[in-house]
């Protein structure tokens, strides 16, 4: 008699599992979603200076830098400051040589932070679709405090977007990515870490790619961030 009650109130006990488990993690998106959409929007009252230092087989290249603000009609704008720097190439054949390989990977250093800004900020509604189709699946880092999701496919299939989350503070800790340029065979990956203006808005403070098939490492650092414009 007892087994009778007993497969049932299992199967109860797990149900409820489940339900509570669908629960928090929907509760962890709805977090994100508010998170990214209120960032997105304060942000524009900011103005910072975007830093791009490119690093092949771990020597410096080039650096990069941005003043960066949202005019009125809410377009991001990025103005070269005097801070950029980059190699000399060496002159005669040699430097006709190395003129073209360094062309070609200057068109793929533009491809990569392009295909960085694909995942920046993420999409709150793509968000919500891949993990309404079940394919998003998240990772405990703290018992009740820090967890990590993951939406697979999230530009392309076989990418992988990740986001780390601090619960108890309802804020963004990092994300990161797996994706690829030009050859879905070659993978790169990329780790973002989030910062805080006073006002309590978050920011892509660090952004660092490594594509290890190119030797290459990219990495872009907003600073200074300071309200623009007045307001």
């Amino acid at each position: 008699m007892k087994r009778k009650f007993f497969l049932p109130m299992m199967l109860m006990l797990i149900l409820i599992s489940n339900t509570f488990a669908q629960q928090d993690v929907q509760e962890l998106i709805s977090m994100v979603k508010k998170n990214l959409a209120e960032s997105k929007e304060h942000i524009k009252q900011y103005e910072w200076l975007e830093t791009t230092t490119t690093f092949l087989k771990g020597e410096q290249k080039s650096v990069k830098q941005n003043q960066c603000y949202y005019s009125v009609d809410g377009k991001l704008t990025k103005v070269e400051t005097g801070g950029s720097t980059q190699d000399k190439a060496p002159g005669g054949i040699r430097g006709k040589v190395a003129a073209n390989k360094k062309e070609d990977m200057a068109d793929y250093v533009k491809a990569a932070i392009e295909k960085i800004h694909t995942y920046l900020p993420p999409d709150a509604a793509k968000l919500q679709q891949i993990y309404s189709a079940g394919k998003s699946t998240i990772q405990v880092l703290e018992p009740g405090k820090k967890f990590k999701i993951s939406f697979p496919d999230y530009n392309e299939k076989g990418d992988m977007l990740s986001i780390s989350i601090d619960k108890a503070n309802q804020k963004l800790m990092s994300l990161d990515v797996s994706t690829y340029i030009d050859d879905p065979d070659k993978k790169v990956v990329f780790n973002v870490t989030y910062k805080d203006v006073p006002d309590g808005t978050q920011y892509a403070n660090s952004t660092t790619l490594d594509a290890q098939a190119k030797n290459l490492k990219i990495v872009i650092v907003n600073s200074g961030y300071k309200k623009g414009n007045g307001k």
